[in-house]
């Protein structure tokens, strides 16, 4: 790891999942000054799983005030004048995206004193193909992300997004999306595949047949339901399915599964050491849809992983032929063909597993997403710096 980077650094997020206390506390160990997240709380139906605070970093809590949902869903957090007046980052993060309402006037607080603002994001909001690109709405975003000095994105697809926005290329970094392992080498290490307790949980569950495991939210955007079509078409006693999760789609789910395919277990929110033993009991991990810390958790569990299109973060994760495959998105007899091949080859199902897990030690963890954050801030910085030479 580099030297550590001077001042007070600010973070702002929407919202503080608890998966991100990991690297939030990490990245404070490598500032010299302190590290403030501030953060908002997510709408109940958004389950998305928070933490109170943190072990090294500083969490100050926000209000959020959320409006409407969808596409036309817009976020003003309460409070952020007031942390970033008392605070006095000397640079700040903000998620890149123009949603946030208040991380316009963050921008600006932080320009009128003549410090470094870092945009993070999962990439544009754009329809894919930019088929909006001459539109308002398209030109209000473009100059929203070309006015970070710097741009960290979660995945190489955001990076192109960005590129394509206006963001000169020399501003843009990677930072692959990625959590702790500490989680899931504990539950390796307590739940081993053969061992009697797996053993025993999968009789609980009745499962008898190769299993695969699904972990999200339930919500249209993982296209749970594809996956369910998917083993319909596979066969109804080729295998076991497990969907871990929970969320507004989950009671239609469950009657596509009565419907289409009865060997579907529902097992709602799992966490610790309930997810490791499900993850243990199960030999292959699917999601057609969005979720790339639900894929990296699967690899990091040392699982092969089949997925279909998302956010991009799958791109970076998912290596056909190596650790598993990619498959077009809504395309059911593509995901069924796949997950025939993995479960008919239980020796193509350790070795791409055994690949999974070492792109998550070896290519992708939190250690390298923070010394990306670290180069990200260091750039910033002597980017403004050079500017106010020059003037």
């Amino acid at each position: 790891m580099k030297e550590k980077v001077p001042g007070k650094i600010g973070i702002q997020q929407r919202v503080l999942p608890r998966y991100r206390q990991p690297f939030f506390d990490l990245l404070a160990e490598h500032c010299s000054g302190a590290l403030d997240i501030f953060a908002g709380y997510p709408r109940p139906e958004e389950h998305i799983a928070t933490v109170d605070e943190l072990g090294v970093a500083n969490y100050v809590h926000g209000r959020n005030l959320h409006i409407s949902r969808g596409r036309s869903y817009f976020c003003w957090q309460r409070g952020m004048r007031g942390w970033l007046k008392n605070y006095d980052p000397d640079e700040l993060i903000v998620a890149a995206d123009p949603r946030i309402i208040t991380n316009y006037l963050a921008v600006r607080h932080m320009r009128t004193r003549n410090r470094p603002v870092i945009g993070w994001g999962l990439g544009t909001l754009n329809a894919p193909g930019g088929g909006d690109k001459f539109s308002l709405v398209s030109r209000v975003r473009s100059r929203f992300y070309r006015a970070f000095d710097a741009v960290i994105a979660y995945s190489s697809k955001a990076a192109d997004d960005y590129l394509r926005a206006g963001v000169p290329a020399e501003r843009i970094f990677i930072a692959h999306n990625a959590v702790s392992t500490e989680e899931a080498d504990r539950g390796r290490k307590r739940f081993p595949s053969s061992g009697q307790e797996v053993r025993e949980w999968r009789t609980m569950n009745g499962l008898s047949r190769p299993t695969i495991i699904c972990v999200g939210r339930l919500i249209p955007e993982k296209r749970v339901d594809v996956l369910i079509q998917a083993c319909h078409e596979y066969g109804e006693d080729s295998c076991d399915l497990l969907i871990v999760g929970d969320g507004p789609e989950r009671g239609k789910l469950e009657r596509l599964a009565m419907e289409k395919f009865p060997r579907t277990r529902f097992l709602g929110h799992l966490e610790s050491e309930r997810l490791s033993i499900a993850f243990a009991a199960s030999n292959l991990f699917v999601l057609p849809g969005t979720g790339g810390l639900a894929i990296y958790e699967a690899m990091a569990h040392c699982k092969p992983v089949i997925v279909g299109q998302g956010d991009g973060t799958e791109s970076d994760l998912v290596h056909d032929g190596r650790n598993g495959c990619r498959v077009a998105p809504g395309d059911v007899t593509a995901l069924s063909v796949a997950i025939q091949k993995y479960l008919g080859q239980p020796e193509l199902i350790q070795t791409a597993g055994n690949e999974s897990r070492k792109i998550v030690e070896q290519e992708v963890n939190i250690e390298k997403m923070s010394v990306v954050f670290l180069d990200a801030l260091r750039f910033a910085r002597l980017t403004v710096e050079e500017k106010t030479d020059r003037r």
